[in-house]
């Protein structure tokens, strides 16, 4: 019996091409508005509007006011490789486009209905071109305005393993949403629309200044603790706003970078970010930041990533030593010295200082810098319940079986964490991350028990929003107020807010009410019931201890005991180590002595 030989090598049909090609340029709608509203962007459009339904599984559609195209260029427009913005290689050094390969409309078209309508200003009649699953279906004349508007249904019909990849409507959304945002932040010279299952989510001017822009998206109280940032070296020139500590947040959702005016990341930017930030801010909180890179296109490679989600420099140490200089500068402000850049420290030198349990806390060091001006809105800490826990009964166990049931306490290091030592080894604790989760199962039990208390505000506050901000909380008011909320409509996307659940009170309610907006926001259309554990999270992350603020011993011992009482002691809610475990017998195998 003779062995089969080798299949043939044999030319993919275009429509594989096509397919494999969507791919890498198509993960999800989100992707797909992200290459229409670049494609709207190079036309030269002054106002964009997209449209999307179910998640922008069923529908994204893109219209702009921008050049349009006439019937040849249309039809080219969705072949392979076919673009305006290239005409040799080395055209590629110099990228000044957000699209430039070709690939996208082709792409994209094979794997969705595809309909696109456009006309050039003085032209009698547009073009409507309709294609299903990379097949054109009918090409004919068409009434149309100056400008192009192309709709994609169904994405990924044809291809059913990749469209049973695609997550929720409310996920797909939270993508979608993040897209736009990042577009709309960019390109500030362009009036954005956003509309999401028939419903207004933003409607946004277009504005001379990007402060103004990122008002109009995220609100008075975001921007008003931002500096600006300007500072270069004649090559790497840097530009935006950064967020001064301690106002932040628990996510990184308001650190947007462009590059070149593209959206872009970069390992390189990353660290510098972080490296900019260490020392003024607590671990696990992130400040806003709106971040322009500029710098000649020679000296950066954006065709890394088929999406252009990343880009690479060729003078990475340059950059990152600019940007960190630059958001230092904003960041200190004129009431400290500028200093020299390689006198910005690479990381904390400050020396911990060890103290007997005995001994009470410290009080705050003396060469803590300034408040920032303006001054941020404060966020007070309320007096923490601590109250000695209970006296177990007789037969009752005192901590539900947690390693540090009976413990000596050692002392702190690092400067944020704690160190017990138990019968059987080591405890290294978060306080930040126990706190969390000590919050949390407090208030989801109320909850459970519908019995969320809460604390009037005298006098209540008037908390102003955005427009987005604004639908979320409307939709979840009944949600708001089982958690203990008093929030109610208070004229045009602005609240009244008259009480705080207790674990809350003495926190700015205009801080938090914005908080819980953002997350209801990316919770997209799911019940407020499948969102309150969330909320709850947040709630008990804008609580949680800060690592400014240092537990004397009496609060550390009873928040060690109260973490060992929740049901999940060994994470936060957002899943993070609250404590780490290093037991006797593993450091004797370390030391050889096993």
């Amino acid at each position: 019996m003779s062995m089969p030989g080798p299949a043939p090598i044999r030319v993919l049909p275009d429509a594989v091409i096509n397919q494999i090609a969507a791919g890498e340029v198509v993960e999800r709608p989100a992707s797909v508005l992200k290459e229409l509203v670049e494609n709207s962007i190079d036309a030269g459009a002054a106002r964009i509007e997209v449209e999307v339904v179910d998640g922008g599984r069923r529908l994204v559609r893109v219209r702009d006011d921008g050049g349009g195209m006439d019937r040849d260029n249309a039809l080219l427009s969705i072949e392979r490789h076919a673009t305006s913005k290239l005409r040799e290689l080395k055209d590629l050094d110099s990228i000044a486009t957000m699209g430039f390969r070709g690939e996208a409309l082709a792409a994209i078209a094979s794997v969705s209905q595809f309909s696109l309508v456009t006309n050039r200003a003085g032209s009698a009649a547009g073009t409507e071109i309709l294609i299903f699953g990379g097949k054109i279906q009918d090409v004919r004349d068409a009434g149309a305005p100056p400008g192009t508007d192309i709709a994609i249904r169904n994405l990924f019909f044809n291809v059913p393993a990749r469209r049973k990849f695609l997550r929720s409507a409310p996920t797909e959304f939270t993508h979608i949403r993040q897209a736009f945002l990042l577009e709309a932040l960019a390109n500030i010279g362009i009036a954005f629309t956003l509309r999401a299952d028939d419903e207004d989510v933003y409607r946004l001017p277009a504005t001379a200044s990007l402060l103004d822009r990122i008002r109009d998206l995220y609100g008075a109280e975001v921007a008003g603790h931002l500096r600006p940032i300007r500072f270069g070296n004649g090559v790497v020139e840097i530009g935006g706003h950064a967020g001064v500590p301690p106002f932040s947040r628990m996510d990184r959702e308001l650190q947007v970078v462009f590059i070149n005016g593209r959206p872009s990341g970069s390992p390189v930017v990353n660290f510098a970010i972080q490296s900019a930030y260490r020392d003024v801010l607590q671990g696990g909180r992130y400040a806003p930041l709106f971040l322009h890179v500029n710098l000649p296109p020679d000296l950066v490679d954006v065709n890394v990533h088929p999406a252009k989600k990343e880009v690479r420099f060729r003078r990475p140490t340059e950059v990152r030593d600019v940007i960190i200089e630059a958001i230092r500068l904003a960041v200190a402000g004129p009431e400290l010295p500028r200093g020299k850049r390689d006198e910005f420290p690479r990381e904390s030198s400050r020396p911990h200082v060890y103290r007997p349990t005995s001994a009470p806390a410290a009080p705050a060091p003396a060469d803590a810098p300034p408040p920032p001006a303006p001054a941020p809105v404060a966020v007070t800490q309320p007096p923490l319940d601590w109250t000695p826990p209970p006296v177990p009964a007789e037969g009752e166990t005192a901590v539900r079986a947690a390693p540090w049931s009976e413990y000596r306490l050692m002392g702190r290091v690092g400067g944020m964490y704690v160190v017990l030592e138990t019968a059987d080894g080591l405890v290294l604790m978060d306080p930040r991350a126990a706190h969390e989760r000590v919050i949390y199962e407090r208030i989801l039990g109320a909850r459970e028990k519908g019995s969320v208390p809460s604390q009037g505000l005298l006098p209540p506050a008037t908390v102003p929003v955005t427009p987005a901000q604004g639908n979320a909380l409307r939709k979840h008011l009944d949600l708001l107020k089982r958690m203990g909320f008093g929030v109610a409509e208070f004229g045009a996307d602005t609240f009244l807010v008259d009480a705080l659940p207790v674990w809350v009170a003495g926190v700015a309610a205009g801080p938090l009410l914005s908080d819980l907006a953002d997350g209801l926001m990316q919770g997209g259309k799911t019940s407020a019931q499948d969102w309150a554990q969330p909320l709850i999270a947040a709630i008990a992350g804008r609580q949680a201890v800060g690592l400014q603020r240092e537990l004397n011993d009496t609060e550390l011992n009873a928040l060690i005991r109260d973490l060992a009482r929740t049901e999940m002691p060994y994470t936060s809610p957002r899943g993070k180590p609250t404590v780490i475990l290093l037991s006797f017998r593993e450091l004797n195998r370390k030391f050889g002595r096993e």
